[in-house]
């Protein structure tokens, strides 16, 4: 375990320190008309990088543990629910693992404390839509189902839910957050989990196993988008889109410590801290598993203590990963935003922007697990790099985009409808193992750290721009759709990897049919 402990800290450090490079380049290099953007004191280097230290520790902490703990949990799952002759025990717990893991899921707790809505109601009905729709996806595995068909019936649904919400002026204002809850569903805890379920069940009962390994985390980020539209359609009048927590700077060191202290502690009812949120989030996953493991597993006692020493792992680093981000990161976010706001030259803020976003998809941990899984499946064929590149142009243009929505206000939906209407119909030119990894990427690029750091990064600069007395902010139209504009620009870019890598793999073969085939094959001798 030690050896996973030092890899994980490795990868977590190589993950973080681009966004803090990318961070002291902004405050050291000239580029706004001869000043720095951002500035910094020796406090806040302090803050910075003790922040860093935090996110680093606690995500090796918690990705050790997950591997050890959550995704162990979803393979024996996996592996036990394919063997179930009752449909209706395979439903159940599908679907309560699948809301479980979300619950625990630090994206959607990240989310939860930038905004004024009920925590328990925006985390419940996310759960909800995300468990309803792994037992989907699990029932589209076991019956064989074309992935493709049905994602285009769902997203259907989607739109159709959409144009609802779209006719009442306040309502449509929240369109960019409820886009956004499909993209903050997966992340660090969900997509370990909900992959190893996916390949479990897929290896045991699937038609063809690398292909119905994926798509499932694609599926499930679909669940939220739907669910979310019918809370806001039931409860129209119950959101304010003006209303949103902005993270307030610390002053000095002594400020640095007592925020960590109250992102730490419960303090009232209404904010419990990381130690009693992450509790609360990982004891019915334990719960749950255990009823199961009692009934129809029977793991030994061994295999027991090596998954509660896993869930203890993840435990403690979730709770010093989200202590950082509540802390330090996200304010940090909100007045790097706040800098760049304040930049004259728009594009330059923009193409800012876009290498933030090239920069921003290696410090999610989960895509690390998608790449490593694709890598497997594809026997070495489809190498992590190339994914990874992928996955970069497509998120790097989310994030300039955002910037661009944030700067010149549009409507996001002018970007997700043509967006989603491409992806879709690139599905029918694209090999089915391709649309399932891109999918799933979509889902695994919108992690922790776009929701601690670029969203609070975008939100920092609509304030700067557009926070005036004369005007109010409409956060959630302006702000907001920077995390579903990043799950859905690898869903184009891995597919168009796709089709390229098809098209090339088309051509290799018929050249080399060409070399090994002589005109004189061709010619019939008669004996």
């Amino acid at each position: 375990m030690l050896i996973k402990l030092l890899k994980s800290l490795l990868t977590s450090f190589l993950s973080i320190m681009p966004m803090i490079i990318i961070v002291i380049l902004l405050a050291v290099l000239p580029i706004n008309n001869g000043i720095s953007t951002v500035n910094l004191s020796g406090y806040d280097y302090f803050g910075l990088f003790f922040g860093a230290f935090l996110l680093i520790v606690g995500l090796a902490v918690f990705q050790t543990g997950t591997f050890q703990g959550l995704t162990k949990v979803g393979q024996y799952m996996g592996n036990s629910l394919s063997r179930q002759p009752k449909f209706f025990i395979i439903v159940v717990f599908s679907f309560l693992l699948g809301a479980l893991i979300t619950c625990a899921e630090p994206s959607i707790i990240i989310v939860a404390s930038q905004i004024e809505i009920n925590t328990f109601l925006l985390i419940g009905s996310i759960a909800v839509g995300v468990g309803v729709f792994v037992v989907i996806g699990v029932v589209r595995i076991t019956q064989h189902a074309s992935l493709k068909v049905w994602y285009l019936f769902f997203y259907l649904i989607v739109f159709l839910l959409v144009c609802l919400i779209a006719i009442d002026d306040t309502s449509r204002q929240f369109l960019p957050f409820i886009f956004d809850a499909g993209g903050i569903t997966t992340g660090s805890a969900t997509v370990p989990f909900i992959l190893s379920l996916g390949t479990g069940i897929a290896i045991a009962r699937g038609k063809h196993p690398h292909e119905d390994s994926f798509g499932l985390v694609g599926m499930a980020s679909i669940g939220p988008i739907i669910t979310m539209t019918i809370l806001l359609l039931a409860n129209r009048s119950g959101f304010d889109p003006y209303a949103i927590q902005l993270p307030a700077p610390y002053a000095d060191a002594g400020g640095i410590f007592g925020d960590i202290l109250h992102a730490l502690l419960p303090s009232g009812l209404t904010h419990l801290g990381s130690l009693i949120e992450v509790g609360m989030a990982l004891a019915p996953i334990l719960a749950i598993f255990f009823i199961y493991e009692l009934i129809y597993i029977k793991l030994p006692k061994a295999e027991i203590t090596k998954l509660m020493t896993g869930f203890a792992m993840s435990y403690i680093g979730l709770v010093i990963f989200l202590t950082g981000v509540g802390a330090i990161m996200s304010p940090f976010g909100t007045r790097v935003g706040v800098a760049l706001g304040e930049i004259n030259s728009d594009w330059l803020i923009i193409g800012i922007c876009f290498v933030i976003g090239l920069v921003t998809i290696v410090c999610e941990p989960a895509v690390h697990v998608l790449t490593t899984q694709i890598n497997e499946a594809s026997d070495g064929y489809i190498k992590k790099s190339t994914i990874l590149g992928a996955l970069s142009i497509g998120v790097g243009l989310a994030i300039g985009l955002s910037a661009m929505r944030s700067i010149f206000n549009f409507n996001i939906m002018y970007i997700i409808v043509p967006g989603y209407f491409l992806s879709l119909a690139l599905m029918f030119v694209t090999p089915n193992l391709y649309t399932a990894m891109a999918f799933d990427a979509g889902g695994t690029a919108s992690g922790p750290m776009s929701v601690s750091f670029v969203l609070p990064m975008i939100i920092g600069m609509t304030h700067s721009r557009h926070d005036l007395p004369t005007e109010s902010v409409a956060y959630y139209t302006q702000s907001f759709g920077v995390v579903a504009l990043i799950a859905m620009f690898p869903i184009l870019t891995v597919q168009l990897l796709g089709v390229y890598l098809q098209v090339k793999k088309l051509i290799q073969l018929r050249v080399t049919r060409g070399v090994t085939t002589d005109p004189n094959d061709a010619q019939i001798i008669h004996f």
